[in-house]
């Protein structure tokens, strides 16, 4: 347990827990600690943002010393990383919420896969007994040993306690019909709509920020359209290869 993920999920899954307490449904639990995170992240985005304009305002600059300096990329280096200190740029900066967000991300598919360790606050003797009562063995189940345990609580409600039952049906299918701890790829019928709204998200997301944002018009086309393809191509695969939690966090996030 003592895993770098470990102790990045510990804060994240008390921030889950309390979204889950307070709302009393899984999904909307979810979709509540999206828009969490991203009122905390905001401060950031705009940070960002201003660190973006002065890339904008300096480009004719670094285009006027490569033209100056051309053939001399070390003298182009060093003009342009003068140039970066005196307008206060910072190139690294980009890089942060990508990482913020791959972190959120990993954070949130260990909490998903396990909602018995950080919603339920399970320890792993209370996780193992309930394994073995219902018959599920973690070799056989991998990542989603849990979540099939969940699902085995569910259809074999008369093996637990009855609480523990009203709790698993909280996490499995808030929903209706719709399981959380479902992989797509496992299971078809309507679960093929998963990864197509996860993908139609993305795709809305990048073409909404490429008309409207000024500083992302300033990309080249491959840029652009680079990022779009990964960024949809990463979403067709959460949405099968995952639990359908996780691309419901990917969808609310991309809104």
């Amino acid at each position: 347990m003592d895993t770098i993920i470990y102790y990045i999920c510990v804060p994240l899954g008390y921030l889950m827990k309390w979204c889950y307490e307070f709302l009393g449904n899984y999904a909307l639990a979810i979709i509540a600690f999206t828009l969490l995170t991203k009122i905390v992240l905001g401060p950031l985005s705009v940070w960002l943002h201003f660190n973006s304009i002065k890339m904008v305002k300096i480009q004719p600059d670094i285009n006027f010393i490569k033209a100056r300096f051309y053939g001399d990329p070390d003298r182009i280096a060093d003009e342009q990383a003068a140039l970066y200190k005196k307008a206060k740029y910072r190139p690294l900066l980009s890089l942060i919420p990508l990482i913020a967000q791959i972190v959120l991300l990993l954070g949130v598919v260990e909490i998903i896969y396990k909602p018995m360790t950080y919603i339920w606050g399970f320890d792993a003797n209370s996780i193992q007994a309930l394994a073995e009562t219902l018959g599920v063995v973690e070799k056989e189940t991998g990542n989603a040993f849990q979540l099939e345990i969940i699902r085995q609580i569910i259809q074999n409600p008369t093996l637990v306690d009855g609480e523990i039952v009203a709790m698993a049906q909280q996490i499995g299918a808030p929903l209706g019909p719709i399981d959380l701890t479902i992989i797509p790829m496992s299971a078809w019928g309507i679960y093929i709509l998963v990864p197509v709204i996860a993908g139609l998200s993305s795709l809305v997301m990048c073409w909404a920020q490429n008309v409207g944002n000024v500083l992302q018009a300033e990309q080249s086309k491959a840029n652009k359209y680079g990022l779009t393809i990964f960024s949809v191509g990463l979403s067709l695969y959460l949405g099968f290869g995952v639990p359908v939690g996780i691309a419901l966090y990917w969808v609310a996030s991309n809104l």
